[in-house]
């Protein structure tokens, strides 16, 4: 109901009653009422100024990863945060590229922001490297939102040691209770493990070295 051309990236508020999904086709992000969830109900949108790539709700405010890019070799984006309740964007983040993922740590002191700098399939095949090279931010949410201080993690040795080192290229982010957030670079093949009060990589290793060996997803 809401005239959406797609919903991507999903997220719900703490109470589980409403919805909030990002549109990158119509550029906005859009709210759905799911108190009754046999019956949702559209509650309408609000454009964020470009691509919203993902969102995460830190209640009452929604964090909206937007990308702005020109191009693959000159991406841009921000991070819009907007009220759930006024549908107000409260702040905008300038980002040193363009984001995708984006994830809020269990204690909601931190957000960490991946900048992945896609590739250009079409380029090359859409081998690796094609630069400028992806990072990661972390968002310190101490304060207001216009407040927020943003910095970025040290993934040098993570850079060091993947395949494509030079062209990072994270691709998806997800915090753990100890502030530490679990970093995939999908076309390095990597992952990463990294301290999000330090901003330091406290683990690296390539994904296809975990040991998969005793899950069972059959056993009870």
């Amino acid at each position: 109901g809401n005239g959406s051309a797609v919903a991507e990236i999903v997220d719900v508020t703490r109470d589980g009653k409403q919805l909030v999904y990002t549109d990158s086709g119509n550029g906005e992000i859009g709210f759905v009422d799911i108190k009754r969830a046999d019956k949702p109900r559209a509650q309408g949108v609000v454009a964020v100024g470009g691509e919203p790539t993902s969102l995460a709700v830190l209640d009452p405010l929604i964090l909206v990863a937007v990308n702005t890019s020109d191009s693959y070799t000159e991406p841009s984006g921000k991070l819009v945060v907007i009220h759930k309740r006024t549908r107000q964007i409260v702040a905008e983040h300038i980002l040193p590229g363009q984001p995708d993922s984006i994830a809020i740590a269990p204690n909601k002191r931190y957000a960490a922001i991946i900048i992945e700098n896609e590739r250009d399939e079409d380029l090359n095949d859409g081998l690796l490297p094609q630069y400028p090279t992806g990072s990661l931010l972390i968002a310190d949410l101490k304060g207001s939102a216009g407040s927020w201080t943003i910095r970025t993690a040290d993934l040098s040795a993570v850079a060091a040691n993947a395949a494509n080192g030079s062209d990072l290229e994270p691709e998806f982010v997800d915090i753990n209770k100890k502030n530490q957030a679990v970093v995939t670079f999908q076309e390095n093949n990597h992952i990463a493990i990294v301290d999000l009060r330090s901003g330091d990589t406290i683990n690296e290793f390539p994904a296809g070295s975990v040991d998969l060996s005793n899950v069972d997803s059959n056993e009870e």
